[in-house]
């Protein structure tokens, strides 16, 4: 995996829906996801989460200020689709420990989540996923 790439499966998807919020971990091949509500289907929440996850990797750039002092870590951010909104809002839900880094994992993935579609299933839908960013400076990870 390159440096820095997001990890596929490694993060819990929060769904939103109603009056009651329910997590539903995001499958890793061979893994099972629960369903958080039958009106939202835990395959299009997962499909939607790899197509963030793939599109975001096009936006990353390690800062420079944290590579030149080796600074490393994993940021979760929170994407947030409400059907009344025309764009996901982004929060951070874990910092890295480092603003820089924070900076550009919420930076990457609104690029990211603008090229990315909702999947038909989920278009009108509240929900909310979780996406973590690993910052490494080792090529081998």
């Amino acid at each position: 995996m390159p440096a820095g790439a997001l990890p596929a499966g490694s993060a819990t998807t929060t769904v939103e829906g109603g009056s009651a919020a329910r997590e539903v971990v995001a499958a890793d091949s061979g893994s099972r996801a629960a369903t958080p509500d039958p009106a939202i289907s835990a395959d299009d929440l997962r499909q939607y989460r790899v197509n963030l996850a793939i599109a975001s990797r096009r936006f990353k750039r390690y800062p420079a200020l944290a590579r030149e002092r080796g600074w490393e870590g994993r940021v979760e951010v929170a994407v947030s689709v409400s059907a009344w909104q025309s764009r996901p809002q982004l929060s951070l839900v874990r910092s890295s420990g480092h603003a820089a880094l924070d900076q550009q994992a919420v930076a990457m993935l609104e690029q990211a989540s603008a090229d990315t579609a909702l999947p038909a299933g989920l278009k009108g839908r509240d929900f909310r996923i979780l996406l973590p960013i690993e910052f490494t400076l080792d090529d081998t990870r």
